[in-house]
């Protein structure tokens, strides 16, 4: 007897082994994961939910990243209808200024022109995006230059090339530090126009000015001197065969030319850096409220747009740096507009971005308002001589937004494809540590179930057997 139940105590053991291993393959099987439960694997399952914390960064990136996608792609498709528009409109400029137009026909297409140029208005106006308007308007801002190389490129255009005797030169300026004065370092540039007009501080704090076509040739500069770390306001006035210098809005110095004069050698305008003919005038500070004037301002209207009062007659370039963008607006209404370059930045009181993204580091996206003004056609009730330059560069600084669209878009899809990537990678690892070989557990189930049936079939024996050796016992006693 104690043999016996000492297989059979075996054997029931056994059974519940089986039981327990047929019961997890069966959950293996149904779920396809090999840990169901921390009892599963405890090290195992720890691992695997630190490897889906460091996943979900990337699944969340990628949510994050959804609204940046379609508001890349919003302001590419509504800058593209205002480039349909721009374009239709040169076409009918084509017809304006074509000799053979007539008076009346002149009439109707200024018509069309001033209906394109208002629908335009209406789309870059307000631009949204889940009803939330997607562009910025202007921040306070100004144009910060740090080491060689940075500086703004204007393209050169007829408004800027000043061909008269007369030309005024405005800028506010900071500088951290002055040049070193050597020949090709002897001064920072503000801002000038190669073979026409340079507006520049020397390597001792004088403003110097220069008109080509002037004689004598070469600068003038001023008395008084500007101070590093402070803001000061710089004008260079010519005026038939007189210049002027004023600093902070007064006068500081007049010379007296023998001869007036001017040159072009249409050269784009560059602001902060006077990089040709092996020169190496960099601005090494901040530039501010740039204008250039196609005649002479008067001591008054110097002090008035001193003091904020803006003259606005003839002006022909205005640079105001309160976009925080890699564009520095013309607001003249010229539509000059330049692309900064190297590490040149505008620095806003206000940072307008938007901010975007997780996983892979913070997406920082912002677009500027476009303006009529900004396109330098917001007035056509007199068509200018120039409105095809206008129009092909109104087309260009469209393009420009498109482009910057088109660059969020790509960092966008990258960092979604590799965020993607990453969590593939990750679920990987997660799969090789909790997901179970279903070829394997299929295996197992079945020799499971095996052994299961079999130790059924030996315990029922044993269990018959006992119940025999009871009977012959049992037998005795009824004789």
């Amino acid at each position: 007897m104690s043999s016996f139940s000492s297989i059979y105590t075996q054997l029931l053991y056994t059974n519940y082994k089986v039981s327990n291993s047929l019961n997890n393959l069966q959950i293996q099987n149904t779920t396809g994961n090999r840990i169901n439960s921390v009892a599963d694997d405890p090290v195992g399952l720890l691992v695997s939910e630190r490897l889906k914390a460091e996943m979900s960064r990337f699944t969340t990136d990628n949510q994050s990243l959804s609204d940046p996608q379609s508001i890349a792609q919003t302001i590419d498709s509504s800058y593209k209808n205002v480039t349909d528009k721009l374009q239709d409109m040169r076409a009918l400029a084509v017809k304006y200024q074509n000799s053979t137009t007539s008076t009346s026909d002149k009439g109707i297409i200024q018509k069309q022109l001033v209906s394109l140029q208002d629908e335009i208005n209406k789309q870059i106006s307000n631009i949204t995006f889940n009803n939330q308007k997607i562009t910025t308007d202007s921040v306070d801002g100004k144009l910060s230059l740090s080491s060689y190389g940075d500086t703004v490129k204007v393209a050169n255009s007829s408004s800027l090339q000043m061909n008269s005797t007369s030309i005024t030169l405005e800028a506010k300026v900071n500088l951290k530090s002055f040049n070193s004065g050597d020949y090709y370092d002897d001064r920072a540039l503000v801002i000038g126009k190669d073979g026409n007009y340079y507006l520049t501080v020397n390597s001792t704090g004088s403003v110097g000015i220069y008109k080509y076509g002037s004689v004598p040739s070469g600068y003038r500069e001023s008395v008084g001197k500007i101070s590093l770390g402070q803001d000061t306001t710089i004008h260079g006035v010519f005026e038939g065969t007189t210049a002027k210098i004023y600093i902070n809005g007064k006068l500081d110095s007049t010379f007296t030319l023998r001869s007036a004069g001017y040159e072009d050698r249409e050269a784009d305008v560059s602001i902060g850096l006077e990089d040709n003919n092996n020169y190496r005038r960099q601005l090494d500070g901040t530039i501010d409220d740039i204008r250039i004037y196609d005649r002479a301002l008067s001591d008054a209207e110097v002090s008035s747009n001193y003091s904020g009062n803006v003259i606005r007659d003839h002006l022909m370039g205005e640079w105001l740096f309160n976009d925080a963008d890699s564009t520095a607006y013309d607001t003249s209404g010229n539509n000059n507009f330049g692309t900064l370059m190297g590490n040149a930045k505008i620095l806003a009181t206000t940072d307008p971005s938007m901010p975007f993204g997780l996983g892979s580091g913070e997406l920082n996206m912002n677009f500027s308002t476009l303006t009529l003004n900004k396109l330098g056609i917001q007035d056509l009730s007199q068509i200018p001589s120039d409105i095809i330059e206008r129009l092909d560069r109104a087309i260009n600084l469209v393009t420009v937004q498109r482009s910057k669209a088109g660059a969020y878009e790509n960092t966008i899809n990258y960092r979604i494809s590799n965020n993607d990537k990453m969590a593939a990678i990750y679920q990987e690892s997660i799969d090789n540590i909790v997901k179970a070989n279903i070829a394997d557990v299929s295996s197992e189930l079945t020799k499971a179930q095996l052994q299961q049936s079999t130790v059924a079939k030996l315990l029922k024996q044993v269990q018959d057997t006992e119940n025999n050796n009871l009977n012959t016992l049992l037998s005795i006693f009824k004789h």
